[in-house]
């Protein structure tokens, strides 16, 4: 599951660089633009799909083993970490996912010369960035949470089933 969520977000970053670029062809050439929007309306759909999945997937295996973990009586470590991966990714997570909308948005504003785009390249750009440390950071997590999920499955065998087999 970590694998599809991450190649999710690299899409959509890749995405995001290719919408940027062809964003800077679009005065040369106005047909562009059209290209430009579908690729940018699919970007932000993918980007917020991945870092919205990416959280949940994180909330729910923190959520399956905080119950193993109290149904073994294996203390509270799990929980503990589980909380420690989410609080170095979500708000990279948060970040990037409010810049791509307010990207999106000010996209449109730039397109009806409601703003400069002067400052649509500047959110592009800073978006971008975000983006990239995000999924940065959601690879090293996401990984993390393999390892943590594979730990816990293995002292699952060790100490057998609730019910006693």
């Amino acid at each position: 599951m970590a694998v599809a969520l991450l190649t999710l977000a690299l899409a959509g970053t890749v995405s995001l660089a290719v919408t940027i670029a062809l964003g800077y062809l679009v005065p040369a050439d106005a047909a562009r633009m059209r290209q430009h929007f579908l690729l940018a309306l699919g970007s932000t759909t993918l980007l917020v799909m991945a870092h919205s999945f990416i959280m949940f997937f994180l909330i729910a295996t923190g959520v399956e083993l905080k119950d193993l973990e109290k149904a073994r009586g294996w203390g509270d470590s799990f929980r503990r970490r589980t909380i420690g991966l989410k609080s170095r990714v979500f708000p990279a997570m948060t970040l990037a996912l409010l810049l791509v909308i307010a990207n999106f948005i000010v996209g449109a504003a730039a397109h009806t010369r409601a703003v400069p785009a002067s400052i649509h390249h500047a959110t592009a750009w800073v978006t971008l960035i975000v983006c990239l440390g995000a999924l940065h950071r959601e690879y090293q997590v996401l990984g993390d949470n393999n390892r943590l999920i594979a730990e816990a499955a293995s002292r699952r065998e060790d100490t057998g089933s609730v019910n006693g087999g």
